[in-house]
Protein backbone atom coordinates (compact mmCIF):
# COMPACT_ATOMS: atom_id res chain seq x y z
CA UNK A 1 0.00 0.00 0.00
CA UNK A 2 2.78 2.37 -0.96
CA UNK A 3 0.33 4.63 -2.81
CA UNK A 4 -2.02 4.80 0.20
CA UNK A 5 0.91 5.86 2.37
CA UNK A 6 1.87 8.68 0.01
CA UNK A 7 -1.71 9.82 -0.56
CA UNK A 8 -2.37 10.01 3.18
CA UNK A 9 0.79 12.03 3.76
CA UNK A 10 -0.01 14.38 0.88
CA UNK A 11 -3.35 15.20 2.54
CA UNK A 12 -5.04 16.06 -0.76
CA UNK A 13 -7.88 13.58 -0.23
CA UNK A 14 -10.27 13.80 2.75
CA UNK A 15 -9.14 10.99 5.02
CA UNK A 16 -8.62 7.29 4.47
CA UNK A 17 -11.94 6.87 2.65
CA UNK A 18 -10.96 9.64 0.20
CA UNK A 19 -7.67 7.84 -0.38
CA UNK A 20 -9.58 4.59 -0.99
CA UNK A 21 -11.71 6.33 -3.66
CA UNK A 22 -8.62 7.82 -5.28
CA UNK A 23 -6.90 4.43 -5.37
CA UNK A 24 -9.95 2.95 -7.12
CA UNK A 25 -9.97 5.84 -9.62
CA UNK A 26 -6.31 5.11 -10.32
CA UNK A 27 -7.29 1.44 -10.88
CA UNK A 28 -5.06 0.30 -8.01
CA UNK A 29 -8.03 -1.51 -6.48
CA UNK A 30 -11.05 -3.00 -8.19
CA UNK A 31 -13.43 -1.61 -5.57
CA UNK A 32 -13.34 1.11 -2.96
CA UNK A 33 -11.64 -0.60 -0.02
CA UNK A 34 -12.46 0.27 3.56
CA UNK A 35 -10.73 3.08 5.43
CA UNK A 36 -9.34 0.45 7.83
CA UNK A 37 -7.71 -1.38 4.94
CA UNK A 38 -6.10 1.84 3.70
CA UNK A 39 -4.80 2.70 7.17
CA UNK A 40 -3.56 -0.82 7.85
CA UNK A 41 -1.70 -0.94 4.51
CA UNK A 42 -0.20 2.52 4.92
CA UNK A 43 0.97 1.78 8.45
CA UNK A 44 2.54 -1.50 7.33
CA UNK A 45 4.37 0.19 4.45
CA UNK A 46 5.56 2.99 6.75
CA UNK A 47 7.07 0.45 9.14
CA UNK A 48 8.75 -1.38 6.25
CA UNK A 49 10.53 1.75 5.03
CA UNK A 50 11.39 2.95 8.53
CA UNK A 51 9.01 5.94 8.47
CA UNK A 52 6.00 4.85 10.51
CA UNK A 53 2.87 6.96 10.46
CA UNK A 54 0.18 7.41 13.05
CA UNK A 55 -3.35 7.62 11.74
CA UNK A 56 -5.91 9.42 13.85
CA UNK A 57 -9.59 8.70 13.48
CA UNK A 58 -12.38 11.19 13.72
CA UNK A 59 -12.91 14.64 12.36
CA UNK A 60 -9.80 16.73 11.91
CA UNK A 61 -9.41 19.70 14.20
CA UNK A 62 -11.14 22.79 12.93
CA UNK A 63 -8.87 25.42 11.50
CA UNK A 64 -9.25 28.98 12.64
CA UNK A 65 -10.85 31.38 10.19
CA UNK A 66 -8.99 34.47 9.04
CA UNK A 67 -11.41 36.62 11.08
CA UNK A 68 -10.84 34.57 14.25
CA UNK A 69 -7.07 34.74 13.82
CA UNK A 70 -7.29 38.51 13.39
CA UNK A 71 -9.34 38.84 16.59
CA UNK A 72 -6.92 36.64 18.54
CA UNK A 73 -3.98 38.62 17.24
CA UNK A 74 -5.63 41.94 18.14
CA UNK A 75 -6.49 40.63 21.62
CA UNK A 76 -2.89 39.47 22.12
CA UNK A 77 -1.44 42.83 21.10
CA UNK A 78 -3.93 44.75 23.27
CA UNK A 79 -3.31 42.52 26.29
CA UNK A 80 0.49 42.42 26.35
CA UNK A 81 0.66 44.80 29.31
CA UNK A 82 -2.22 43.27 31.29
CA UNK A 83 -1.57 42.39 34.91
CA UNK A 84 -2.87 38.81 34.68
CA UNK A 85 -2.75 38.27 38.44
CA UNK A 86 -5.77 40.62 38.65
CA UNK A 87 -7.88 38.80 36.03
CA UNK A 88 -10.55 36.22 36.83
CA UNK A 89 -10.34 33.31 34.41
CA UNK A 90 -13.46 31.28 33.68
CA UNK A 91 -14.41 28.88 30.95
CA UNK A 92 -17.54 30.85 30.13
CA UNK A 93 -19.75 27.78 30.47
CA UNK A 94 -19.65 27.35 34.21
CA UNK A 95 -19.99 30.94 35.42
CA UNK A 96 -21.65 34.09 34.24
CA UNK A 97 -19.48 36.67 35.96
CA UNK A 98 -19.53 40.29 34.90
CA UNK A 99 -19.30 43.71 36.43
CA UNK A 100 -19.29 47.26 35.04
CA UNK A 101 -16.20 47.98 32.95
CA UNK A 102 -15.14 44.33 32.69
CA UNK A 103 -13.74 43.24 29.35
CA UNK A 104 -14.84 39.85 28.11
CA UNK A 105 -11.83 37.58 27.78
CA UNK A 106 -11.57 35.02 24.97
CA UNK A 107 -12.72 31.47 25.59
CA UNK A 108 -10.10 29.97 23.29
CA UNK A 109 -8.56 27.16 25.35
CA UNK A 110 -5.00 28.15 24.47
CA UNK A 111 -5.65 31.69 25.73
CA UNK A 112 -7.45 30.62 28.89
CA UNK A 113 -5.33 28.82 31.51
CA UNK A 114 -8.45 27.67 33.38
CA UNK A 115 -8.79 25.00 30.67
CA UNK A 116 -5.43 23.57 31.74
CA UNK A 117 -6.61 23.49 35.35
CA UNK A 118 -9.83 21.67 34.37
CA UNK A 119 -7.74 19.17 32.40
CA UNK A 120 -5.52 18.49 35.41
CA UNK A 121 -8.50 18.05 37.75
CA UNK A 122 -10.45 15.93 35.23
CA UNK A 123 -7.60 13.45 34.78
CA UNK A 124 -7.31 12.94 38.55
CA UNK A 125 -11.08 12.63 39.01
CA UNK A 126 -11.36 10.17 36.10
CA UNK A 127 -8.72 7.98 37.73
CA UNK A 128 -10.86 7.78 40.90
CA UNK A 129 -13.69 5.94 39.13
CA UNK A 130 -16.55 7.68 40.95
CA UNK A 131 -19.66 5.51 41.38
CA UNK A 132 -22.23 8.25 41.97
CA UNK A 133 -22.79 11.91 41.16
CA UNK A 134 -22.19 12.80 44.82
CA UNK A 135 -18.82 11.01 44.71
CA UNK A 136 -18.04 12.89 41.51
CA UNK A 137 -18.90 16.30 43.02
CA UNK A 138 -16.84 15.56 46.15
CA UNK A 139 -13.91 14.39 44.03
CA UNK A 140 -13.94 17.60 41.99
CA UNK A 141 -14.14 19.76 45.11
CA UNK A 142 -11.34 17.80 46.73
CA UNK A 143 -9.07 17.99 43.70
CA UNK A 144 -9.72 21.70 43.17
CA UNK A 145 -8.95 22.47 46.82
CA UNK A 146 -5.73 20.43 46.65
CA UNK A 147 -4.27 22.31 43.69
CA UNK A 148 -1.11 24.03 44.92
CA UNK A 149 -0.90 27.81 44.64
CA UNK A 150 2.34 27.41 42.68
CA UNK A 151 0.42 25.56 39.94
CA UNK A 152 -2.16 28.35 39.73
CA UNK A 153 0.56 31.02 39.70
CA UNK A 154 2.40 29.18 36.93
CA UNK A 155 -0.78 29.05 34.82
CA UNK A 156 -1.46 32.77 35.33
CA UNK A 157 2.19 33.65 34.70
CA UNK A 158 2.05 31.77 31.39
CA UNK A 159 -0.26 34.39 29.85
CA UNK A 160 2.44 36.73 28.48
CA UNK A 161 4.15 33.77 26.83
CA UNK A 162 0.82 32.51 25.43
CA UNK A 163 0.12 35.94 23.94
CA UNK A 164 3.62 36.09 22.49
CA UNK A 165 3.15 32.73 20.77
CA UNK A 166 -0.23 33.84 19.34
CA UNK A 167 1.46 36.97 17.98
CA UNK A 168 4.33 34.90 16.59
CA UNK A 169 1.84 32.54 14.90
CA UNK A 170 -0.17 35.51 13.58
CA UNK A 171 -3.29 34.55 15.54
CA UNK A 172 -3.17 30.79 14.88
CA UNK A 173 -3.62 28.06 17.52
CA UNK A 174 -0.83 27.32 19.95
CA UNK A 175 0.33 24.21 21.81
CA UNK A 176 -1.33 25.47 24.98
Amino acid sequence: MKRAYHLLLAGEHPGAFGVARQMQREKLTSTIVSASTVIRGARKYGKEIGKPIRCLRGKPAKRLTHDTKAKRLAFSHESKRTNWSRVMFTDGKKFNFSYPGAKVKPVDPDLNPIENLWGLVASKVDAMGCKSFEDFKQAIRGELSSVRKEVLKKLVDSMPKRLGVVIELEGDKTKY
